[in-house]
């Protein structure tokens, strides 16, 4: 009785094993190449390129930009923005485009105008073609991949599976064993 009570705990510990070995993790995905930027301070940005007035025009660009966004991310109603500029040979902005993600709670009509003063005044100009745009805030979602530990009931469950299996196929044995 002994010995068939150790091949059933032994049976059903490897079926459990087996079995709550499939309960982990999910396999990490395979990281994407990153993705090369592809605006004027990826492709201007670079100090080491040959000075052309077609490269300082569009650093000049970014740098006002650049100017425009920090400005603006550091009003306690937006949670990120995102500023271009457009200058006129070089000299004078010509347009602006600004994008706002308001944070929750904030008055979009308010910071629209807001935005508006802080360009006017860091561009300069009156006659610059303004856009601004104002976006609702981001809504929090937990990533769908993200990795999590399995439950506790889940891991009893596998036991008694294994174990229950292990019954049953020590049971099929001996009855194999005594039609011979």
């Amino acid at each position: 009785m002994r010995r068939r009570a150790r091949a059933v705990l032994g049976t059903s510990l490897v079926w459990g094993a087996l079995l709550g070995a499939g309960c982990g993790d999910p396999p990490a995905p395979r990281e994407r190449p990153a993705a090369r930027p592809s605006d004027k301070a990826a492709l201007y940005g670079d100090a080491a390129l040959v000075p052309t007035r077609e490269g300082e025009r569009a650093r000049a660009e970014v740098a006002l930009a650049e100017e425009l966004r920090a400005a603006l991310e550091t009003l306690h109603a937006v949670e990120k923005a995102r500023a271009t500029v457009t200058t006129e040979h070089g000299e004078r902005p010509t347009s602006a485009a600004v994008i706002i993600r308001a944070r929750p709670g904030s008055d979009r009509s308010a910071l629209d105008s807001t935005a508006r003063r802080i360009a006017r005044g860091i561009l300069g100009e009156e006659d610059v073609s303004l856009e601004v745009e104002v976006s609702a805030p981001s809504v929090d979602v937990p990533p769908e991949d993200s990795p999590s530990a399995p439950r506790p009931i889940v891991l009893f469950a596998v036991l008694g599976l294994g174990i229950s299996l292990g019954l049953t196929f020590d049971r099929a044995r001996t009855l194999l064993r005594a039609r011979r």
